[in-house]
């Protein structure tokens, strides 16, 4: 992955109104990860990203396919997905220019969320996705948690699990807003599923797993049961155990087996 002198000057320029703070050092890297001092000569070289080196605020972060960092520092768990660049100005403040990262805490702290074109103010604790958009702004995904994110020109929202809103503009707004499926995304998501420690928010992700399938079983029953009738509509279910009322597949036993059976 290459960068270019001005690409980086860009960095430097749009994230100066930052200043510096208690700083991420690596805790775990995997893959090919790469990062670059901004306070550079001509002759810009990239270097080796090495485990326990400080993520300083003059630090640019890049990974390539299949590379991936975490940091653990002051509770806080951050991490860069793979084919992603980041810069991290303090363990409460971070810059994406693209590719994704997660924000996980059980500790209300407020955070700030910035990409080429916006930022985002959180406050509260959860666990949070925020993926970079091709237009400058960036997709913030709470998987669980409970806070509130701002923008400048788009006031104050309440979070909720699994709802993903669109973070946009400069000055910056809020755009759509859309309700994600978290099982899915769960079992897909190598930002959760491919790091040696476990997230200390673990079991929240599935209740609110849990309380999104309910939600949705909801919506399903008044459309197609609990029929006024003595007898109950069922015109189908879901998943492979066709016709064998109120069963479920093996398969998302074991998954919500993992967030609430016994360790």
């Amino acid at each position: 992955m290459s960068y270019t002198r001005s690409t980086i000057l860009a960095v430097v320029f749009t994230t100066a109104f930052f200043s510096n703070a208690d700083v991420p050092t690596v805790t775990y890297k995997s893959g090919w990860v790469d990062g670059a001092d901004l306070n550079f000569d001509e002759r810009f070289e990239s270097k080796t990203l090495e485990t326990n080196q400080t993520l300083h605020p003059d630090f640019l972060v890049f990974t390539g396919n299949g590379g991936r960092i975490e940091s653990i520092v002051n509770q806080k768990y951050w991490r860069l997905g793979s084919n992603s660049v980041a810069r991290w100005f303090s363990d409460k403040k971070i810059w994406l220019d693209s590719g994704s990262a997660l924000y996980c805490s059980t500790q209300e702290d407020t955070i700030v969320f910035s990409s080429v074109e916006s930022n985002a103010s959180f406050t509260g604790k959860g666990t949070i996705i925020v993926e970079a958009t091709k237009n400058g702004g960036f997709k913030f995904i709470p998987l669980e948690g409970k806070g509130t994110i701002s923008t400048q020109d788009g006031g104050r929202k309440e979070i909720v699990g699994g709802r993903m809103l669109l973070v946009l503009g400069n000055p910056t707004y809020f755009g759509d807003a859309y309700d994600i499926d978290l099982m899915l995304l769960l079992k897909s998501s190598r930002l959760v599923n491919s790091y040696p420690s476990i997230l200390p928010t673990f079991k929240k992700i599935g209740l609110a797993i849990y309380i999104q399938e309910l939600k949705l079983k909801g919506k399903y029953d008044a459309l197609i049961g609990d029929a006024t009738s003595e007898e109950n509509l069922q015109i189908w279910k879901f998943g492979s155990n066709v016709g064998n009322k109120g069963s479920e597949s093996s398969s998302k036993k074991g998954f919500f087996g993992r967030f609430f059976g016994n360790k």
